[in-house]
């Protein structure tokens, strides 16, 4: 079940978790305030529901609570950050705010991330650059998920990709996997006991997964090694374009562990210490191209004609980001959704840490 919860209450107890794990205060708020974002925007897979992963991740090692990331390599417009197995948002934020600063001296920024750790949805750091006035790119590879087209065993990681730009009446923001659904998607209605409601998991390479309680096989995801993994965009055969989610997967390890020379999908394990994910970031300035509130008009002008298409009775036609901002509406207002699990996991880790909270429910 699921229930709505105080967000300001939530993240208070998120920044305590992260004080006691040994992160600094600065580090702690910042880290709160993107699983809370996420959770705000109506992605479930990637906010809080990943404090279990990260907790068993610091406790093992993988995360590395007192490290820094470290430029390696650098010139005007591009840099390669040796994130040395630090908390995923933490070198998000130290990575996009890199290619930030060269996209507004330089007009473009480009950085590549190595030996980073999970850090979330990859729309938080392209926005990042989008409330900057910029436009913002950012991906991550992920341990081998999504099986090739025609393949029977996982190779590719699920590799988003992210892409903000400013517009009315608000940012415009997608951010998409490049195999069907995320991984963290199934873990969710999985915990909710629902039903996988399409063509999302396969085994053999083209038998479809559905059922929920078919444990086996949604845990063999966890496994690089077995015949299991999640669809490429397209599903499963040339003729409905596996090959696309596929070809944007590769595309993703190119800018992300090619460039930074860092851990393919195929390289990273969830158990060895001395893999992690690569990533990328990316900001441009839209004026390098002409006037920036013209350039910002024309693409709101261009987004409001697609949402007044005529629409399938009893539908709505969004573009990327307007669900997530009345999602925000929403969840700000009336709380935010957690389930059951993910709620106790969290209480766990907090009663585990000596964390002292209080009732999490909306006044």
């Amino acid at each position: 079940m699921t229930k709505r919860y105080d967000s300001d209450k939530v993240k208070t107890l998120v920044h305590k978790i992260y004080k006691a794990y040994g992160f600094t205060e600065e580090q702690s708020k910042a880290v709160a305030e993107t699983l809370i974002y996420t959770d705000l925007h109506g992605i479930a897979s990637h906010g809080v529901q990943r404090m279990v992963m990260y907790d068993h991740f610091i406790q093992n090692g993988k995360i590395r609570v007192k490290s820094k990331p470290e430029v390696v390599k650098e010139t005007d417009v591009s840099a390669v950050v040796d994130a040395n197995f630090g908390l995923g948002q933490l070198n998000g934020i130290y990575s996009m705010d890199i290619a930030i600063k060269k996209a507004k001296a330089h007009g473009v920024g480009i950085v590549s991330t190595r030996h980073s750790g999970h850090y979330g949805i990859a729309g938080y750091f392209a926005n990042m650059a989008a409330d900057q006035g910029l436009i913002g790119l950012s991906s991550t590879n992920s341990r081998p998920a999504m099986l090739p087209t025609h393949a029977t065993q996982a190779f590719v990681g699920t590799n988003p990709i992210a892409f903000a730009m400013p517009a009315k009446p608000h940012n415009f923001i997608f951010d998409a996997a490049t195999s069907t659904v995320p991984q963290g998607k199934i873990e969710v209605y999985r915990k909710l006991e629902k039903d996988l409601p399409a063509l999302w998991v396969a085994k053999d390479g083209d038998q479809e997964i559905n059922d929920h309680n078919d444990t086996a096989d949604l845990d063999a995801l966890r496994d690089p090694l077995s015949n299991v993994g999640l669809t490429p965009l397209g599903g499963v055969t040339e003729e409905t374009g596996s090959h696309k989610g596929f070809g944007l997967g590769v595309i993703v390890e190119v800018f992300t562990s090619i460039l930074s020379l860092g851990n393919t999908s195929t390289e990273i394990t969830p158990e060895d210490l001395q893999v992690g994910p690569s990533q990328s970031f990316i900001a441009i300035d839209p004026a390098i191209f002409g006037d920036v509130n013209q350039i910002i008009q024309k693409f709101s002008d261009y987004l409001q004609q697609i949402r007044e298409l005529p629409a399938i009775p009893g539908k709505t036609i969004y573009v990327a980001g307007d669900k997530e901002a009345l999602a925000y509406e929403d969840r700000k207002n009336n709380g935010m959704i957690i389930d059951d699990k993910t709620l106790a996991e969290v209480t766990g880790i907090a009663d585990r840490l000596g964390v002292e909270y209080g009732s999490l429910d909306m006044d």
